[in-house]
């Protein structure tokens, strides 16, 4: 089972990094906005917080990354980027290559830290729905990847060990989370994205969904 992150990996976030830093330009921008949202993503699951939704965590980020300039989040802004994140489209390779990995015999599954209805009507809207064996968000296990719940509620739907289970990812703490359990990873070299020396390296990497294809012809 090939399980694949959503938001960057397989869905291009640029509509929201536009909307985003058309807000926050002076405060950092999409990245300090969206590097905020996933560390309270990890530390709220590790702390043992109550499960808040991803946009509401989205939300609470970008109020604090205005913060460091001075300035509130008012509600017609958050909509411009809640509106956005609602919009994601799959990159250019993703339908190519995940039509060749199912023509080849793989099972493939979506493992995303956004909302189940969310991950369903984009899935829907964008035609890859019928790609995927299984949509899963990490709500059905009230923890953010890359604590171990997600990935190993994954496993447990396909009804393999997670040496079955291979994670395909864009962001180097995805799949330091995914190899803690003991899955294969996959790292998809997205522009602006690079592996960090300190998580072990993955199994793979390559460029995108077609060398991914190729390489697991």
């Amino acid at each position: 089972m090939i399980v694949f992150d959503m938001n960057e990996t397989t869905l291009d976030m640029a509509e929201v990094r536009v909307e985003v830093n058309s807000i926050a330009s002076d405060a950092g921008g999409f990245i300090v906005w969206f590097q905020r949202l996933l560390q309270s993503a990890t530390t709220a699951s590790a702390t043992g917080s109550d499960f808040m939704a991803f946009s509401d965590l989205g939300r609470n980020a970008l109020e604090a990354t205005l913060a460091r300039s001075g300035r509130t989040l008012t509600d017609t802004a958050w909509s411009r980027v809640s509106d956005a994140m609602g919009r994601l489209r799959p990159h250019p390779d993703v339908h190519a290559g995940l039509e060749r990995l199912r023509e080849s015999g793989h099972s493939t599954m979506a493992l995303t830290n956004s909302g189940q209805a969310s991950l369903e009507s984009i899935c829907e809207a964008t035609g890859l729905t019928p790609l995927f064996d299984h949509l899963v968000s990490v709500e059905s296990v009230q923890a953010y990847k890359p604590l171990a719940a997600p990935y190993l509620h994954a496993a447990e739907i396909a009804g393999l060990s997670p040496a079955q289970m291979s994670m395909v990812a864009c962001h180097d703490w995805d799949l330091a989370g995914a190899k803690a359990v003991g899955f294969r990873t996959v790292f998809i070299e997205r522009p602006d994205f690079s592996f960090s020396a300190s998580y072990r390296p993955p199994d793979l990497s390559v460029s995108d969904f077609a060398a991914l294809a190729d390489a697991l012809a």
